[in-house]
């Protein structure tokens, strides 16, 4: 039996559906990546398969006893008290029968401490990064069945993305992620499932594979649209003829015809990715922006000390640094 059934889910009121009667099959020790175009509906399916919102159709069956715990893209803005309150609070209120506080607040202290996080700092004076860190060890100290992670990688340095590989690559319980961390989704997925315009399509395979099977999938694609093209460009050459057409009576080639129109019309096109461009109208030369001796502090530390550099269109830079470094911090003196 399959430890997740998803059975024609959809979700929307009126066509194009966000999901459109879409099913799949979960097996137990599936490393899943979730793929599709921003707003195609992955962080939508993952809060369905948690239970955070219901479909407009269709259903979602769980294997007996099935556990699931979902790491969300944001930080809840309520989440407030102790580190290592937080990171029990999920693990207490569904704790097992028969299984000790202490053996749950063991779990915490040893997840805490091998993820390098402060046991009992207030969860509120954390930077972004570590926050993260926190609920992704609220997730892995619930011990669930299921694990869905949104973005993991996000406010992650180098080293905690490092130890989060190692750390899923330990655990053997069934992995649905998404992510546009191509090295992340690399190493962790042997399954790809992508939702593509309303549809979810079983890759059945790695991300490497997956890149090889989309780009002959898209080949034939385009091909057999070419001759649905050419054939309707005939048809409708026929239909113009007027009186020919109407003496031949052929009622089957309109009807044919009326369809095919249909089937155009209603050919979704992919959307491609938007791409944000500052500036746009003001810039008559190369440089974007002169920065020169910026200095930022925070309750006594220096955060940035004398920076400064000239960042030229076209230019794409990289900020790297441990959480709480300041990366944020001078991105949005920047902005």
């Amino acid at each position: 039996m399959a430890q997740i059934t998803i059975k024609e889910l959809s979700v929307g009121h009126s066509k194009p559906f966000l999901l459109d009667a879409v099913s799949a099959q979960i097996e137990a020790g599936d490393r899943i990546g979730l793929l599709g175009r921003n707003g195609a509906g992955k962080t939508t399916l993952l809060r369905l398969l948690c239970g955070e919102l219901m479909p407009d159709g269709g259903e979602i069956a769980f294997s007996p006893g099935t556990r699931v715990a979902r790491l969300p893209q944001d930080v809840p803005l309520d989440t407030h008290g102790r580190v290592c309150d937080v990171t029990a609070q999920v693990a207490l209120q569904n704790h097992v029968e028969g299984e000790a506080p202490w053996e749950i607040e063991q779990r915490v202290e040893n997840t805490l401490l091998s993820m390098g996080l402060p046991i009992e700092a207030p969860f509120e004076s954390l930077s972004s990064g570590m926050k993260r860190r926190v609920l992704l060890a609220q997730s892995l100290v619930s011990q669930p069945d299921v694990l869905l992670l949104d973005e993991p990688t996000n406010h992650l340095d180098l080293d905690a993305i490092k130890w989060l590989e190692e750390t899923l690559g330990r655990w053997k319980g069934t992995l649905i992620f998404v992510t546009h961390d191509r090295m992340f989704l690399r190493k962790m997925a042997n399954r790809i499932l992508e939702i593509d315009r309303g549809k979810l399509y079983d890759w059945t395979c790695d991300y490497d594979k997956f890149l090889v099977r989309k780009e002959e999938a898209l080949a034939a694609l385009e091909r057999q649209e070419e001759l649905f093209d050419r054939k309707l460009a005939e048809e409708e050459k026929w239909i113009r003829t007027g009186i020919k057409a109407r003496r031949t009576r052929n009622e089957g080639r309109v009807r044919a015809l009326e369809a095919m129109r249909k089937l155009r019309s209603e050919r979704q096109k992919k959307v491609g990715q938007a791409s944000l461009e500052i500036q746009e109208a003001e810039r008559s030369g190369s440089l974007v922006a002169a920065v020169e001796g910026i200095r930022f502090a925070y309750d006594g530390r220096e955060i940035i000390g004398g920076f400064g550099t000239r960042i030229m269109r076209g230019d794409k830079i990289g900020v790297i640094g441990p959480n709480g470094a300041g990366k944020t911090t001078l991105l949005k003196i920047l902005l």
